[in-house]
């Protein structure tokens, strides 16, 4: 049987210098549960992995690309993003937000994010 795991947002709260700061609390084959968290203006670029990924703001405010949508979300709401539809998120305040995404992201997936974070690119 799997660990259960009870975390508290607040407590794990902590900032990257430069990037945004994930904090993964829960891996599996099939899920990946991440509290991730922002300083103003920090992001993560735009990208469009094979993942689903539901997104879940639980402090601040944030752009969001969704698909060809630009969303500004806020503290409670909840966006769900499918595989294969491109995604980005960008701090307009301090923020922490709920990632889960599923399946968990291959190496592969990532390549975007980490080339245009080393430009400083969202976009």
């Amino acid at each position: 049987m799997a660990e259960i795991v009870k975390v508290n947002a607040k407590e794990l709260k902590s900032f990257g210098e430069t990037n945004f700061a994930p904090n993964v609390v829960y891996q599996s084959a099939d899920i990946k549960v991440v509290l991730a968290y922002f300083k103003t203006g920090q992001f993560i670029p735009v990208h469009t992995p094979a993942v689903d990924l539901i997104l879940v703001i639980l402090e601040g405010e944030a752009e969001v690309v969704a698909g060809d949508e630009r969303l500004t979300a806020r503290q409670n709401d909840l966006i769900v993003i499918p595989k294969g539809a491109k995604r980005g998120v960008k701090a307009l305040t301090e923020l922490t937000i709920l990632h889960v995404v599923q399946p968990p992201p291959a190496a592969e997936d990532h390549n975007e994010v980490h080339a245009k974070l080393a430009q400083g690119r969202f976009e």
